[in-house]
C-alpha cells in the first residue's frame, strides 16, 4: 500500500514537472518569438534595423510575462494577430516608433509655394487689401477701391486691370479723375507699379494678409 502510494505521489511529481517543463521559454522558444515579430513587422520600412530589433526585444518581454508558453501556442491565427497588433502597438508607442506601411521618401510632401514666382496682374490676383508706401488700399471684387492715406485722407471710386496696366477712377465731387498705373512687376504678395503720367512716381505695395 505505502509502495503504491509512493508511485502515485512519484507519477503526479512527475506530471506536475512535466507541465511546468512545457510552460516554460526556452532560449529556442524565445528566438522563435522574437525571430516571428522582426519578420512580421518587415512590412513597416520606415523602420531601420535598430528600431526593428529594439521593436522586436520588446515584442518578446511582453509575450513572455503575458503569457506561458502553452498559452501562446493554444492561440488560434486570429487571436495570435490581434495580440502581435495590440503588443506592437504598446511596444511603439513605448518606444517612440512611427509604424507606417510606407517610406518616408514615399509620402509626398508639397513643395513651398514660390512668393517671388511671377504673376499675371490679373483681376483674379488683385484683388485684397494692398499697402503701399504711403497708403492701404482695397480692390474688392466688385471693381470698387477703397484707399485711406498715411497723412488721414482717404478716397475711393472704381478700378480695373487691362493687361498690365492698372486705372483708378477717383470719386470726386463733381465727375471722376482718372490715374492710370503701369504694373511693373506682379507676385502673389508684392507689386510694384508706376504712374504713367510721373514715371518718377513708382510704388511697391505689399498684400496685407
Amino acid at each position: 500500500m505505502k509502495t503504491k502510494l509512493l508511485s502515485t505521489i512519484s507519477l503526479l511529481l512527475f506530471c506536475t514537472i512535466l507541465i511546468a517543463q512545457n510552460n516554460i521559454w526556452t532560449k529556442d522558444d524565445r528566438n522563435n518569438v522574437y525571430n516571428e515579430c522582426y519578420s512580421y513587422i518587415g512590412k513597416y520600412p520606415n523602420l531601420s534595423n535598430d528600431q526593428k530589433e529594439a521593436l522586436s526585444i520588446c515584442f518578446l518581454d511582453e509575450i513572455t510575462k503575458t503569457y506561458t508558453k502553452q498559452e501562446y501556442l493554444n492561440k488560434i491565427d486570429v487571436e495570435l494577430r490581434k495580440i502581435k497588433e495590440t503588443t506592437l502597438t504598446l511596444c511603439s508607442k513605448s518606444l517612440g516608433f512611427d509604424l507606417s506601411e510606407k517610406k518616408k521618401e514615399d509620402i509626398k510632401i508639397e513643395p513651398p509655394k514660390d512668393e517671388n514666382k511671377e504673376l499675371p496682374a490679373s483681376k483674379e490676383n488683385l484683388i485684397g487689401h494692398w499697402k503701399d508706401d504711403n497708403s492701404d488700399f482695397w480692390l474688392f471684387e466688385t471693381g470698387d477701391y477703397k484707399m485711406q492715406y498715411s497723412d488721414g485722407k482717404s478716397a475711393k471710386g472704381s478700378w480695373k486691370v487691362d493687361s498690365n496696366l492698372l486705372t483708378l477712377y477717383k470719386d470726386k465731387f463733381i465727375g471722376k479723375s482718372e490715374k492710370i498705373f503701369k504694373i511693373l512687376i506682379f507676385t502673389k504678395n508684392k507689386f510694384v507699379y508706376q504712374s504713367m503720367k510721373k514715371k518718377e512716381d513708382t510704388y511697391t505695395a505689399i498684400r496685407i494678409k
